[in-house]
Order: structure tokens, then C-alpha cells, then sequence
């Protein structure tokens, strides 16, 4: 890549905007007629933010350059930029013969600009595989929708063109025959060695080559990963085999959400009573994925600040409910718009309102009651996973022991590991290829009280009949009278409200 192959390449594009038709031609031709790319040939001129402009006329095939013009945008450090404005040429006459001279006169660079020269010089490619724009990186790639392209390349509200996006993507789809030399692996994510294949859920040890671009790359090697500590851990904090399961199914879930490989169906609800080690499993997810943290006050707030939350949800994998009191019917509301995927408006400080749906997976932790059919009408589609409570007489420095361990490799010195968030996370999929490849998840029956002081005389003699018989007569003088002392005085005082 240099200034004259940038050139050859831009020239090609600009050639051919007059195929799209679009009532923004002019304007857009305006902007792409005034990107000229640079070369930077001194240590001097990197550090002075200067570049030699090439530019050539019709009839001249070899081109000429300006130098030391001021860069507008760095393409590639200390060797390619790029100098936004006009270059003027005119004849004039010294000594006697014709000379040429140019001159460049320089305009207000927006990132309009900069997205084409991005397209131009290949960090930003069409993939024709994808049908969309994505932003090359190392490795791995990201997706540009309309949302993220207006975060990403902002602009001002005079420089606005509502269909500046639709514009490239016809270019590209339709009149350009531009190839790259990028292979998109939509479904792995890999390593610095290894490679997953979530569709064949496989791993595999291999060099990546930077031709290779994945749906996210993680700094760690294949030496590093370790399935049997994350095994240990579910063990250890869940209350019985089904709610195992279903926490085991977890991370594999989530990821499977991220690249679109199943529909979104599934929230999660985890119930404990604290101590448990589930801010350890939650912390598992941080280096993996976007976690959105629900900040309820603001949500609940309305006015901006309710808007610039909803925009922190836009481009979540995960949204992270975690409340320890009560959960109030508006906090119920928000649960059910997160819960259901619909598509929310958001607003972020001095930018435009943006309309995206949703696509966080909820996660809901709480030692309060829920009613999960207030959040979807079909209560299949919640996964409850049971943490197993510590006990009672358990000291502090006895639960720091037992989970010690843990603490240590998933976060140590108080820093969250990406190679053990890897670890958990390949450790799901491996789950879920021994379940069969689907996810089985169980029903799940949720505690509700700690212990026994917590419940009334009545349900202490429910639980202890059922238990012995498997039974109950509705018409037990013993029980019938239980029920009277426990709620003759909650049945007054709602009869006396109706």
C-alpha cells in the first residue's frame, strides 16, 4: 500500500458514484473528490504531522507531489495519511517557458472523508459473504450497521447525509469489482494459537495468518486454557445437577446469541441468598463479551438519562441485572423490554437519537422473589439456576478458604483473567457438544426462604405432610386452624381495601 495504488484505487471509486443514484450524488462526490493521500517519507515529517500529497492530470501518467502538507488523518503510522482539500494547478511563465505550479487549498475534514479513505486503504472492507461493511482489526472484525457507523464516523448535523451508508453499500454491492484478501471465520473465535469452531464445536491448535479474521480474538494461548478448574467451580456453587446444567450451558448460550448461531429465546434468572460465588461466575463474562451492567435508577428516570442508559445497551452481549431488594413493577417493565429483544431508542450525549434492537442476553441476580410470566408471557423461555447457599455457621475465613482457589485464578491481584474467562467459556461449548449439541436446559424450582424460621406454621406443616404421606386433606381441622392464625389478618385487611 502507497500513495499511488491509493490513488489508482480511489480513482476507480470516485469513477463510478455516478452509477448510484442517490439525491446526495453531488454532495458526496464533493467530499470523495477532495480526500488526496500522502506519503510520508521523514522521521521529520511524522513527527511534524506532515506528508508529500501525490496528485497527477489526466495526461500525466507519472504524477507529481506537493510536500510537507499537514496531514488530516493518519492511514498508516510513518507511512501513509491523508490531506483533505483541493489541488489547483496553473501555467505560468518563468523565463520564458511554461511552467506548472500547484497549489492546495484545504477544506473542513469530517469523518465522511475518513470512512472512504478507510475503504480505500482496506480497514474497512465489504464482505460480500457478511453483505455489510466490517472494520478490520487484529485478527478479528466488527460488523458496521447503521448505528455503528453513526457512532463510529460521526458528523455534524450540516454535514448529515441520511443515506451517505446506502450510498457505499450499492457502490460496493453492485458497481464496484473490488476483492480482498481477508478469509471471515463468521462462527470461531480464536487465540494466539488455537482456533474454536463454535458451529462444530472444535478446537483446534493452529498459527493464525493475518489474512484471517474472526469474530473475536482473544490474547491467549492454547497452553493456558484449563477445563477442569471451571468443572470444580459448578460443583461447587450449584444447588443440584439440574441447575448445574443449566449454569454450565451458560457461556455457550451467550456466545451462540453473539454470532447469531440460534434465535433469541432464553433469559437467565439466579437465585441465591448471597456468599455464593456467583460475582465469581459473573466476572467470567466481562473479558469475553460486552456486559451491559442495568443501571435501574437511571432507566426508570425518563428524559435523557434514561435515553443515554437505553444507549449503552447498543451492542451488548449480555445485560447484567443485578438487584439485592425488592423488584418494583417498573423495574419489571425494563426487565421485560431487555428480556424480550424489542427495539429501543437510545441517545448519547451531544448525538442524534439512534433506534436498534436489542440484542443483550438478560442475566437476573437476585435473592428476591420474581415473577418470570410478568417478564415473558411464556415462561419456558426463563433458565433458573439455583446457587447453593453456604452454611449457616460457615466463618468468613472458611468461605475465603474454599473459594480462594478460585478467586485466585479467575481474578488475580483483583484483575479478571482472560485465559480462565476463555477456559469457562470453551468449557461450556465442550458441554454442550456432550449434551448432544442442544441446549437441554432443566426446570428448575427456586427457594424462596433460607431456612425454616422464615416460613409460617402453616407451610412448616405443609412441607412436613407432604413429605411423610405425599398428601394433604384440604379438610384437616390442624391445618384449617393454622390457616386462620397465619392469614386471618391478611385476609381482613384485603377485604377491607375492596
Amino acid at each position: 500500500m502507497d500513495e499511488v495504488s491509493l490513488y489508482k484505487k480511489h480513482f476507480e471509486f470516485h469513477s463510478k458514484l455516478d452509477y448510484v443514484s442517490t439525491i446526495n450524488l453531488s454532495r458526496i462526490k464533493e467530499i470523495s473528490k477532495r480526500i488526496n493521500f500522502a506519503s510520508i517519507s521523514t522521521d521529520r515529517q511524522a513527527f511534524n504531522n506532515k506528508g508529500n500529497v501525490y496528485h497527477r492530470e489526466k495526461d500525466n501518467v507519472a504524477g507529481d507531489y506537493i510536500s510537507n502538507l499537514t496531514l488530516d488523518y493518519t492511514i498508516k503510522p510513518k507511512e501513509i495519511g491523508l490531506v483533505y482539500g483541493t489541488v489547483n494547478i496553473k501555467t505560468i511563465d518563468k523565463n520564458g517557458e511554461e511552467e506548472k505550479q500547484s497549489t492546495f487549498k484545504t477544506s473542513h475534514f469530517h469523518n465522511y472523508a475518513r470512512f472512504i479513505a478507510d475503504l480505500i486503504s482496506d480497514r474497512v472492507i465489504y464482505s460480500k459473504q457478511l453483505d455489510c461493511f466490517i472494520i478490520v482489526k487484529n485478527n478479528q472484525y466488527e460488523v458496521i450497521d447503521n448505528t455503528n457507523f453513526a457512532l463510529t464516523y460521526p458528523v455534524d448535523n450540516k454535514y448529515y447525509i441520511d443515506d451517505f451508508l446506502d450510498v457505499m453499500l450499492e457502490l460496493y454491492r453492485e458497481h464496484l469489482n473490488v476483492t480482498h484478501n481477508f478469509k471471515i471465520y463468521p462462527y470461531c473465535f480464536a487465540g494466539n494459537d488455537w482456533v474454536y469452531d463454535c458451529q462444530n464445536l472444535t478446537l483446534t491448535e493452529q498459527k493464525l495468518k493475518s489474512d484471517e479474521l474472526y469474530s473475536i480474538k482473544y490474547d491467549v494461548d492454547i497452553k493456558d486454557i484449563n477445563l477442569e478448574i471451571p468443572r470444580n467451580f459448578f460443583d461447587l456453587v450449584t444447588d443440584n445437577e439440574k441447575s448445574k446444567n443449566n449454569l454450565m450451558l451458560t457461556h455457550a448460550y451467550t456466545m451462540y446469541r453473539k454470532m447469531k448461531l440460534i434465535q433469541a429465546e432464553k433469559w437467565f434468572l439466579l437465585k441465591d441468598f448471597g456468599r455464593s460465588g456467583k460475582g465469581l461466575f459473573m466476572a467470567t463474562f466481562e473479558k469475553l463479551m460486552t456486559v451491559n451492567k442495568v443501571n435501574f435508577d437511571s432507566l426508570i428516570s425518563g428524559g435523557f438519562e434514561s435515553a443515554n442508559e437505553w444507549m449503552n445497551f447498543y451492542g451488548a452481549d449480555i445485560a447484567h441485572a443485578n438487584e439485592t431488594g425488592e423488584i418494583t413493577k417498573q423495574m419489571m417493565r425494563i426487565l421485560r423490554k431487555i428480556a424480550t429483544g424489542e427495539t429501543i431508542s437510545g441517545r448519547g450525549i451531544g448525538r442524534n437519537a439512534f433506534t436498534f434492537k436489542n440484542n443483550a442476553v438478560l442475566i437476573l441476580d437476585t435473592n428476591e422473589s420474581v415473577d418470570t410470566g410478568e417478564i415473558t408471557a411464556n415462561t419456558t423461555r426463563t433458565v433458573k439456576i439455583s446457587l447453593k447457599d453456604r452454611p449457616i455457621n460457615e466463618t468468613d475465613e472458611e468461605r475465603y478458604q474454599i473459594f480462594k482457589p478460585y478467586w485466585d485464578y479467575i481474578q488475580p491481584n483483583g484483575n479478571i483473567s482472560v485465559s480462565a474467562s476463555v477456559s469457562f467459556l470453551i468449557a461450556s461449548l465442550e458441554y454442550l457438544k456432550e449434551n448432544g449439541r442442544e441446549f437441554k436446559f432443566k426446570d428448575v424450582t427456586l427457594k424462596y426462604y433460607f431456612n425454616e424460621d422464615e416460613l409460617t406454621e402453616t407451610q412448616i406443616t405443609m412441607i412436613r405432610l407432604l413429605s411423610k404421606q405425599g398428601f394433604i386433606l384440604a379438610g384437616d381441622e390442624t391445618l384449617q386452624r393454622l390457616i386462620e392464625q397465619d392469614y386471618s389478618s391478611y385476609v381482613t385487611r384485603t377485604l377491607k381495601k375492596t
